[in-house]
């Protein structure tokens, strides 16, 4: 048989409906499915009471929910109305934040169901299942459910409101308009004009692929929701989203992040782009909901898009050992096995860099080792799965590489970092209350002290020559000369001197 003719094949294999045999679950995959949601939820909360505020968008997002301004946003008044709880668990650690970013595990959580339930009519249960499960194992999309920013919320809405906006052409014999004008308020809430934008592009798009009736002319009413949103509260800025608020022409930063994210399924996925490529000039429905949602969510950047990655990813894992002669083997395992050999080498200079180093007798550094092995392991053998025509290996690998792997930073590795992430709480204790300090606007490496210096009641000010006290940092090998205070720490990875100036 030609390439032609498999490619013909494969393609009709691909947007055909899920079969009575591919929609019965083996009890051995249910057992699977458990473990990596287990897995999954465990990574999602585990250190959200005491992991320090993380840079950009939560450190912007908790200091307004702290400040008097909170009530010009819904989504600020309700983290206020949240930390009360979170110091009644325990006052002495990060517990205040704790309920926040509860509220942002809800909404990940929230998206799996109703993407199961909404984007399973579309694509087919068995490969929405294992698209979340791809989801689960990606490096990127699971950390905004542990960190209290807009963003997860805002994913909910706009991959719910995605879905109906699709399902209002393609599935007539239901209503679709109250689910989606919940969706699309939810979104709003979080980032009104990003979610604008996002609703107007799915409504032409849904309309023009899969057809319609006067159902259109309610949703394009609904887009009143987010606009109302946006004329009452105005721009929220970094708060807003963590890409579109603090990095509003930021697509190249944001395409890395959601690649990157994906690198332990990164050969199901250079598959799947490249299945899109195939069928989307030739007019297959799947495909041209997929490009129009990529497109739309790129356009926004949403975390809609690193989402339908994870869900290209799971159509191929589905299609590579039950689709006849599956057309895209070699980008599947080519893919897994330069991700293996890249990992190899990335873990190997990272834990030789002087960056993951830990003051800890080497305690540290073998729980970061473990975590690379972990994952390392896991994907070789996925690699061994795939060239074995083993579904086990190939799957079972694949995804635990990413589950474990995020799982064991969180329990092993990031109480190590946390240790020295604590700085800004530590700066605020040695600054004078009552003393206006200026932080410059923009700087995410110092925006993590925002929310502490709130709580401390040290005035923040953005005009440095009404400030008594500069926030400055320094690489270790620098020193900070005339500073009334300083500490060592870490922002994220990289090591530096935080300190106040006169």
């Amino acid at each position: 048989m030609g390439k032609k003719d498999r490619l013909k094949r494969s393609a009709a294999n691909v947007d055909t409906p899920d079969t009575a045999g591919a929609g019965t679950i083996s009890s051995r995959f249910q057992f699977f499915l458990w473990i990596c949601s287990f897995f999954c939820f465990a990574a999602l909360v585990l250190r959200t009471d005491v992991m320090t505020v993380w840079p950009g968008a939560e450190a912007y997002a908790l200091d307004h929910a702290l400040s008097n301004d909170r009530g010009a946003t819904m989504l600020s008044f309700l983290y206020a109305q949240l930390f009360p709880l979170g110091t009644a668990v325990d006052a002495t650690t990060e517990a205040i934040w704790l309920f926040p970013r509860l509220l942002s595990a809800a909404a990940m959580l929230v998206t799996a169901f109703f993407t199961y339930r909404l984007a399973g009519r579309l694509f087919g249960k068995a490969a929405v299942t294992l698209g979340l499960v791809a989801a689960a194992a990606s490096l990127f999309l699971p950390f905004f459910g542990k960190v209290a920013t807009p963003d997860a919320l805002a994913l909910c809405g706009q991959a719910g409101f995605l879905w109906c906006a699709y399902l209002t052409g393609a599935d007539r014999e239901r209503s679709y308009l109250p689910p989606a004008a919940g969706f699309l308020f939810l979104a709003g809430l979080a980032a009104p004009l990003s979610s604008l934008i996002f609703g107007a592009g799915a409504i032409v798009a849904a309309r023009y692929l899969t057809g319609g009736s006067k159902a259109w002319v309610n949703l394009l009413l609904l887009l009143s929701i987010p606009l109302m949103i946006l004329l009452l509260q105005g721009g929220q800025g970094g708060r807003s989203y963590w890409f579109w608020g603090a990095h509003p022409l930021g697509y190249g930063r944001f395409l890395g992040y959601a690649f990157l994210g994906m690198a332990p399924l990164i050969g199901f996925l250079l598959a799947g782009l490249r299945d899109l490529f195939y069928k989307f000039p030739r007019g297959e429905q799947q495909a041209r909901l997929y490009v129009a949602g990529l497109a739309l969510s790129l356009l926004a950047q949403s975390l809609v898009f690193p989402l339908l990655l994870a869900l290209l990813a799971g159509k191929q894992m589905q299609l590579y050992f039950q689709a006849g002669n599956y057309p895209w083997k070699d980008w599947v395992r080519g893919g897994a096995t330069v991700h293996l050999i890249l990992a190899f080498l990335a873990a190997f200079l990272a834990l030789a860099g002087t960056e993951l180093s830990f003051d800890t007798s080497g305690a540290g550094f073998r729980a970061a080792l473990g975590m690379a092995a972990a994952y390392w392991i896991f994907s070789l053998f996925a690699v061994v799965g795939l060239y074995g025509d083993k579904r086990d290996f190939a799957l079972g690998g694949t995804v635990l590489s990413g589950v474990l792997g995020v799982l064991f930073f969180w329990v092993q590795v990031y109480p190590y970092l946390e240790v020295e992430r604590s700085w800004p709480s530590d700066l605020a204790r040695e600054i004078p209350a009552g003393l206006p300090t200026y932080v410059a606007p923009g700087a995410e490496d110092l925006s993590v002290a925002l929310p502490y210096f709130r709580r401390a009641g040290i005035p923040v000010v953005h005009d440095s020559t009404t400030a008594d006290l500069h926030l400055v940092s320094h690489p270790l090998s620098d020193s900070l000369r005339q500073v009334d205070a300083e500490v060592s720490g870490r922002v994220v990875l990289s090591r530096r001197v935080f300190g106040v100036r006169r």
